[in-house]
């Protein structure tokens, strides 16, 4: 009795650490910042009271202000040019000594008014503009020379083809021959026409990022008590400037050591609220989870992740409509239950939306969006259900969302389909959950629907086994399913798990099949050549055997316990009371006629006992009328009842009646009396046809 209690409080002492670990991590993870107490919403009223500013705090502008502000300088940025001097006297002096031969008494002064009219294009500046810019944003540059910059004007400067067509007209304004100026016009002036003025990409772009990081996050200042906002004003977009911009500031400012304390403090109380609920619900509503230590690890390692996620999207910056937190849940929907799950989101949900933004929207879409993913997915039994259920769960944040931008904004901009995008990369990581059952399967020991589709087929190892070497056996197992299931149906249970569990639930008959009544044709019966003790014990093994072929076969646990506990704590009652009658004086080795067990401790498998005694007690029935069937039926389970095979079972008196009445109504429907059909009465020639030999009807037939 001591090692019990020992256990049970080692077990709780457990269970306490895991969850003040996954508290002081969740604490951990939580952004220490102050929170912003008000929800508000643009175009509404001011739900609150007066609300004057705490402390001094900068007006910060928008997102799009700062967006606005950024292309605006990108698009107006001054390119920098790097002045080439040599470029001046190389082409200035080329050009001199190409007009030499034309230059006389008479046409010096014209040939020197062109060579200076060159150099005062090259002073005031020749360039090749790059690609990149567009000339009709630029109205300054910068040119660089011994490492000094001057702005200068850019319609001052000369492009190429300006200077060529400067250059062409100046000279024929010039006093000088014609024929003059048909020979230097002949030297091709493009020759001394070059760029002096190299654009710096390097450069302009440092200085570009240099004006993007210059750029000022605040418009304005606020000063303490001066009033934000009054109750009732409207909510107006300047007015949410000023809201968010507060908000920004408490969560820049966590204030002094105490107050850090104090925030810390509070998050442990809200970490552990979250935790306690649904902690209780374990407790209350599924005990045998709850003193499951690997599913009791599994669902709080559930919890844990998914407020990680919810993280990842706070510190990395992502948006948190793309962040699958629903992940976990549809796999504890799928592995452990739709209840199991709702309380996961419940808990999780709650702890996210304490730092995510829009913190009620969040939860108003993260609730709606769960609660259709779990319902949507109670039984699954095919692939497709998953995915139409993420369809389903995808239709449901979207319609949230664009309701809530609805109410907010009164219109849908480009940035709110960038949304609805991000819900779809949502939701298309929830489409990971499908491989990834597989993992937690084998890790934790669950089985999934997907699994029991699997294992119920007939064409499965261990069930063409039973077929070919037992093949009573399988039809008594078949009839077990069937009984079973319709049961579970009406009583509430996993109805695929009871099936699939009732199919294996006697594989171990295989081994020696021609011991079991079902099996044995010819009235050859090996057991009239056994003690009665031999013959107990070769029925009995049926069960171990049944779990050394289960465990070959690598069958779930979920299916081993049906095998288990299909007979439970029960007695071989023929033998055990044959043997009483033949030797009322001997003393009984009752552990030789009692089946190891356990008994059945979940639903399913109390049913499946139910159906396997009723199914096979109804074939020696010499006339199966219902009051013979309802009074085996009562007979059989009122007895189970009685021995206390279903004091560990998850399942009420009410629902054992309803089985009750689900056997009864199924087996008078199997064994019901048939019409007999009445034969058709035959003619004098018909009569005497049927007397004649083969060979006289095919005469016939040929006359």
């Amino acid at each position: 009795m001591l090692d019990k209690h020992l256990k049970r409080r080692l077990n709780i002492i457990f269970r306490i650490i895991i969850v003040l670990i996954i508290c002081g991590t969740i604490v951990y993870l939580f952004p220490k910042t102050g929170s912003f107490q008000y929800e508000f919403q643009k175009g509404s009223p001011w739900r609150y009271e007066t609300l004057n500013a705490p402390f001094d705090f900068p007006i910060y502008k928008t997102d799009a202000e700062l967006a606005a502000e950024r292309e605006k300088i990108t698009r107006e940025q001054t390119p920098i040019f790097n002045l080439k001097t040599e470029v001046k006297e190389k082409q200035t002096t080329r050009f001199a000594r190409a007009t030499e031969k034309y230059r006389n008494s008479y046409t010096a002064a014209g040939i020197d008014q062109i060579r200076n009219k060159l150099a005062a294009l090259y002073n005031k500046g020749i360039l090749l503009l790059p690609e990149e810019l567009d000339p009709d944003n630029i109205k300054t540059i910068k040119i660089v020379h011994n490492n000094i910059g001057k702005d200068v004007d850019f319609s001052k400067v000369f492009r190429l083809k300006k200077a060529y067509s400067t250059m062409t007209e100046f000279i024929d304004n010039v006093n000088l021959p014609s024929s003059v100026k048909e020979h230097i016009l002949s030297l091709n002036l493009s020759n001394f026409i070059q760029p002096n003025l190299e654009f710096d990409a390097s450069k302009t772009h440092l200085q570009l990022l240099n004006q993007l990081k210059n750029i000022s996050l605040t418009q304005g200042l606020i000063r303490n008590g001066e009033i934000v906002i009054t109750k009732r004003e409207l909510v107006t977009p300047e007015k949410v400037k000023l809201l968010n911009s507060l908000k920004l500031e408490y969560r820049h400012n966590a204030g002094t050591y105490a107050s850090h304390l104090r925030i810390i403090g509070g998050q442990i109380i809200l970490t552990l609220t979250a935790l306690s609920i649904f902690s209780l619900f374990f407790y209350y509503s599924k005990k045998r989870i709850f003193y499951n230590n690997k599913e009791f690890i599994f669902l709080y390692s559930a919890f844990l992740a998914t407020v990680m996620l919810g993280c990842i999207g706070y510190y990395q910056n992502i948006n948190m409509l793309a962040l699958p937190v629903l992940f976990f849940i549809i796999i504890v929907n799928i592995l452990v239950g739709s209840r199991s799950a709702l309380y996961l989101l419940l808990g999780s949900s709650l702890l996210i939306a304490y730092f995510a933004p829009n913190s009620y929207r969040y939860l108003f879409m993260q609730l709606s969006a769960g609660i259709v993913s779990v319902f949507s997915l109670s039984q699954l039994q095919r692939r497709g259900q998953l995915f139409l259920s993420i369809f389903l769960t995808f239709l449901t944040y979207t319609a949230v969302y664009i309701s809530f931008i609805l109410v907010q904004e009164g219109e849908i901009s480009l940035s709110n389909v960038f949304g609805v995008l991000w819900l779809l990369v949502n939701c298309l990581l929830l489409s990971l959950t499908y491989p990834v059952i597989y993992i937690f399967e084998r890790i934790f020991g669950f089985t999934s629907e997907i699994t029991l589709m699997e294992l119920s087929n007939p064409n499965h190892p261990a069930l063409r086994t039973l077929t070919k070497k037992a093949p009573g056996t399988f039809q008594h197992s078949l009839m077990v399913a069937n009984l079973a299931e319709e049961a579970i149906y009406r009583i509430g249970g996993s109805p695929l798990l009871t099936r699939t569990g009732a199919l294996y639930h006697d594989i171990g008959k295989s081994y020696d099949p021609i011991f079991f009544i079902e099996n044995q044709s010819g009235g050859l019966n090996p057991h009239d050549h056994c003690d009665f003790d031999e013959s107990a014990r070769r029925i009995i093994d049926h069960v171990t055997k049944g779990v050394e072929l289960a465990k070959k076969y690598n069958l779930p646990e979920a299916i081993i316990n049906f095998i288990r506990t299909h007979h439970g704590r029960s007695k071989v009652k023929y033998f055990y009371n044959s043997f009483r009658n033949k030797y009322p004086d001997r003393p009984v080795d009752e552990a030789a006629f009692t089946y190891s067990g356990p008994d059945p401790i979940s639903k399913e498998c109390a049913v499946v006992m139910m159906a396997d005694a009723v199914e096979a007690a109804s074939r020696s029935l010499q006339e199966k009328t219902e009051e013979n069937i309802t009074a085996l039926v009562n007979n059989i389970i009122d007895g189970q009842l009685q021995d206390g095979r279903f004091m560990n079972a998850e399942i009420t008196y009410r629902d054992i009646d309803s089985v009750k009445r689900v056997f009864i109504e199924m087996l008078t429907n199997i064994y019901h009396s048939r019409i007999a059909y009445p034969k058709l009465k035959q003619t004098a020639e018909e009569n005497d046809a049927g007397n004649r030999t083969p060979e006289e009807n095919q005469e016939t037939t040929n006359a």
